[in-house]
């Protein structure tokens, strides 16, 4: 999966797991042309259904579930991050205590 197509699932899953291919477009700043392939190949590979006459696209479960794999993988990485800022902040602060007391 492409970056684009992992974004395009993510526009989707914010906006109740079904969206016009057309405010995907405007949401990422694309052309709708592009948002409808990018649907097209989503469909393909079973992330959503794209009603093309519609022109609405809804997450499957494949697709809920890839987007629920995604954001607890970038929840996990924000708390890795902020422990590892925590972390060095504290030792900053530390060495800036023995800087001062000399």
């Amino acid at each position: 999966m492409t970056g684009m197509e992992q974004e395009t699932l993510d526009v989707i899953a914010k906006s109740d797991d079904s969206l016009h291919y057309y405010l995907i477009a405007q949401e990422l700043r694309i052309s709708a042309h592009y948002a409808w392939v990018i649907c097209k190949g989503l469909e393909r590979g079973g992330y959503v259904d794209f009603d093309t006459f519609k022109g609405i696209c809804s997450l499957t479960k494949k697709g809920k579930e890839t987007i629920e794999k995604n954001w607890l993988f970038k929840l996990k990485r924000q708390k890795e991050n902020i422990k590892k800022r925590r972390k060095e902040n504290k030792e900053r602060i530390l060495k800036n205590v023995e800087t001062i007391n000399y």
